[in-house]
């Protein structure tokens, strides 16, 4: 017995729909350079293509988008107890907002140079 014709158009068309979402999806993630909006979540330097933390932010998006309610739920059996569903989706959703680094690591705008006192030379020398 053979499949029909329009069945097995069907099913190559969404299968092929599907792989193309898939490859958009990934070349989304992976290739394309971070926006304006998504650089200053980052906290990054302006002009700055590939910041820290952009394919981490990205995928949480595209999770908290297309995951059910559920999968909340299995990722808090699979993590150490103590750990609630609600504190998953709440880390997820800080990931998606650009919270991926602790606060210390953030470089803000228009901020001072970590150290005033860099010398040229060996690092080992230290400044009275």
């Amino acid at each position: 017995m053979t499949i029909p014709f329009t069945l097995r158009l069907a099913y190559h068309g969404f299968r092929a729909t599907l792989r193309a979402g898939l490859l958009f999806l990934c070349a989304w993630i992976f290739l394309i350079p971070a926006t304006v909006d998504e650089v200053l979540a980052l906290g990054a330097r302006e002009g700055t293509t590939y910041p820290a933390g952009l394919r981490t932010m990205r995928a949480a998006k595209v999770f908290i988008n297309i995951a059910p309610e559920r999968a909340y739920d299995i990722m808090a059996v699979a993590l150490p107890q103590g750990v609630s569903p609600l504190m998953v989706r709440i880390a997820i959703t800080q990931m998606a907002a650009g919270y991926v680094f602790p606060a210390s690591t953030r470089v803000e705008p228009n901020a001072p140079p970590r150290s005033t006192r860099d010398i040229d030379g060996p690092r080992f020398i230290q400044v009275d």
